[in-house]
């Protein structure tokens, strides 16, 4: 494995856990309003590597950090997909 390559992979990774451990921590008392969860998303799948993780200076480095990023947003969104429509349901229901 390549030097350069190893530094994508790692930089990914580490995109992928800081965005992950955001993620979790902002709805660590579960998801209660779809509007807040949709923003948290868009926020994440728009935000640059420098934000997450400024040391990663190369551009294959903020390449792989930026695929780990999204990688996190998404796979987020859906699993917390059936949560939301569940309470949005509920909300309807209430209204």
């Amino acid at each position: 494995m390549t030097q350069e390559f190893q530094q994508y992979r790692l930089a990914r990774i580490e995109g992928y856990r800081i965005t992950r451990a955001l993620l979790q921590s902002r709805f660590a008392n579960g998801i209660g309003d779809f509007g807040e969860f949709e923003v948290a998303i868009a926020e994440q799948l728009a935000a640059r590597p420098a934000t997450v993780a400024a040391w990663r200076q190369s551009e294959m480095e903020q390449a792989g950090c930026r695929e780990g990023m999204r990688m996190a947003a998404l796979e987020f969104y859906w699993e917390h997909r059936a949560q939301i429509r569940q309470a949005t349901l509920a909300q309807i229901r209430l209204a």
